[in-house]
């Protein structure tokens, strides 16, 4: 594989040169493509140099690190936090930071969290290679044509819902709720398992015990300890962590697919 390419991010040039220098003297498998004094300044280097792994110090004038994490929103780069403060670690871990290491730096420490960055890329190369077999796989086979619409019973009678307009499902004690798109909530008396299973094959996906999704109107993927999907219709859906790894590599299908 090759060496992960790196920025620096900190306000302190000595901060910099450190973590550069100690680097050279690991040989560990980096590449350092840039530097930022500021979180504006590492926004700018990321966007125009795209790279694989941050270190990051977390207090700096202006931007915190965390808030600069919070802002790129970015599930492709990893994150070492480097910092001479203990008290964000439970920030960084839940913005699903690589590592958290204190100033001033341990060789040892540096050395470990890289590790931990290449085996997390290398489990990502893994991912997408199944994914796009699995794909591949689907294109292979003889398609089915998907059904279009869904039937719900109503205290009013039967609505024949299209899939396309279903945003989200909300399970409510003994019935459940449909949102659909430009429409008004529709109650049915259904438990969400059975609509669970029918619509799953469909890019339908439970997100928590009580939400399942139409992945088409995911708007956004908000970082968390299982995050947030924001949907097309304003909704904010808690993801439960149990969840989150399976929800990532289903909008990765979509994405292939």
């Amino acid at each position: 594989m090759q060496p992960l390419k790196t920025l620096i991010i900190d306000d302190e040039t000595n901060a910099r040169s450190a973590i550069r220098n100690m680097a050279q003297q690991l040989q560990l498998p980096i590449t350092i493509i840039g530097e930022a004094g500021s979180a504006a300044e590492g926004l700018e280097k990321i966007t125009s140099l795209q790279p694989e792994l941050l270190f990051l110090d977390i207090q700096m004038p202006g931007k915190s690190g965390i808030e600069l994490m919070q802002e790129m929103n970015r599930n492709d780069i990893q994150v070492i936090f480097v910092t001479a403060h203990q008290g964000f670690a439970l920030q960084a871990l839940k913005l699903s930071a690589i590592d958290y290491i204190l100033k001033p730096v341990d060789p040892s420490d540096l050395k470990e969290a890289v590790e931990k960055a290449i085996t997390q890329k290398n489990k990502l190369v893994q991912d997408q290679l199944q994914l796009f077999q699995q794909a591949m796989q689907h294109l292979q086979q003889p398609q089915q044509k998907a059904p279009q619409k869904l039937a719900l019973s109503t205290s009013e009678g039967i609505l024949f819902a299209e899939l396309n307009d279903i945003v989200w499902i909300e399970s409510l004690t003994g019935y459940c709720k449909f949102y659909l798109q430009g429409q008004k909530p529709i109650i049915v008396s259904k438990n969400l398992k059975e609509y669970e299973d029918l619509l799953a094959p469909h890019h339908f996906f439970r997100t928590h015990q009580s939400s399942v999704v139409n992945l088409i109107h995911i708007k956004k993927y908000v970082r968390g300890e299982g995050g947030q999907v924001w949907m097309s219709d304003g909704s904010e859906i808690e993801v439960a962590r149990r969840r989150k790894e399976d929800l990532l590599n289903k909008i990765n299908e979509i994405n292939i697919s």
